[in-house]
C-alpha cells in the first residue's frame, strides 16, 4: 500500500480538551500560566503559525479569546483522546493533523518544529518516545490520513488506548532529544502544577523576562 508524500500533506491543528481532570479538580485547559495566559491559549498561539487551520476537539468551556475557532464533538462510541483524534481525521480525511493535548503546558516552538521536521514520505503517524524503552506519546503527535483506518479498526474492536498504534507499519516513534523532552510532560495534580509554576517563575526571573 502506498501513501501520499507525507511532508506535503495539508496540515491542520487539533487541540484536545475535555478530559475529566479528576486529579486536578478543575478543567486543565483553563488553567493559567504564571504570565496569566491560559494553557489552551498558549497551545493555540504556538500551533497557529504551523497549521492551515486550528480546531478544538472535545467538550468543555473555552475562553472568549478562542471562541472563533472551529470545534468538533467527540467521535460517537469512542472514549478518551481517541474520540477527539478520530473526530478530526473524519472531519478532514485528506489532511494530516498535528495533535496537542491541553495538559502539556511546557510545549515549545522548538518541540513542535522538531516533530514536524521528523516527517518522512510514507509516514502513517509519528508518536515520539522520550526514552528508547518508553511508551510512545500519542497526545503530542502527528497523524497522517492513513492513520484513520487504523483508528477506525481499533474503535470497532473496542480498543481505546492509543499506545498500541506504534505496532502498526508506518507508525514511527522517533526518540525526542533530551533538551526537548519536557514539552511532552503532562500535568495532572495541583502539586505538579505548583512545582511547574515555581520552576517556570524561576526560569523567567533568571532570563530577565520579569522586571
Amino acid at each position: 500500500m502506498t501513501h501520499p508524500s507525507t511532508p506535503h500533506l495539508p496540515l491542520r491543528g487539533c487541540l484536545l480538551i475535555g478530559g475529566k481532570s479528576s486529579r486536578m479538580g478543575r478543567p486543565k485547559h483553563l488553567l493559567p500560566r504564571p504570565d496569566g495566559v491560559l494553557w489552551l491559549e498558549h497551545a493555540a498561539t504556538l500551533l497557529r503559525p504551523r497549521v492551515s487551520s486550528l480546531t478544538i476537539c472535545g467538550a468543555g468551556a473555552i475562553p472568549q479569546s478562542l471562541a472563533a475557532l472551529s470545534r468538533l464533538a467527540d467521535a460517537a462510541g469512542a472514549r478518551g483522546p481517541l474520540a477527539g483524534i478520530l473526530a478530526a481525521l473524519r472531519h478532514k480525511p485528506d489532511a494530516a493533523w498535528l495533535v496537542l493535548a491541553c495538559d502539556m503546558p511546557s510545549v515549545s516552538p522548538e518541540a513542535l518544529d522538531w516533530l514536524l521536521q521528523a516527517r518522512r514520505d510514507g509516514d502513517v503517524a509519528i508518536l515520539p518516545r522520550l526514552t528508547p524503552d518508553a511508551r510512545p506519546q500519542p497526545l503530542f503527535a502527528w497523524y497522517g490520513p492513513a492513520s484513520r483506518p487504523i483508528l477506525e479498526e481499533r474503535l470497532r474492536r473496542g480498543e481505546m488506548n492509543l499506545h498500541g498504534l506504534a505496532a502498526y507499519p508506518g507508525v514511527r516513534a522517533p526518540l525526542v532529544p533530551e533538551a526537548l523532552a519536557s514539552a511532552w510532560r503532562n500535568v495532572n495534580t495541583p502539586e505538579e502544577l505548583a512545582a511547574l509554576n515555581h520552576a517556570t517563575d524561576l526560569s523567567e526571573q533568571a532570563t530577565g523576562a520579569y522586571p
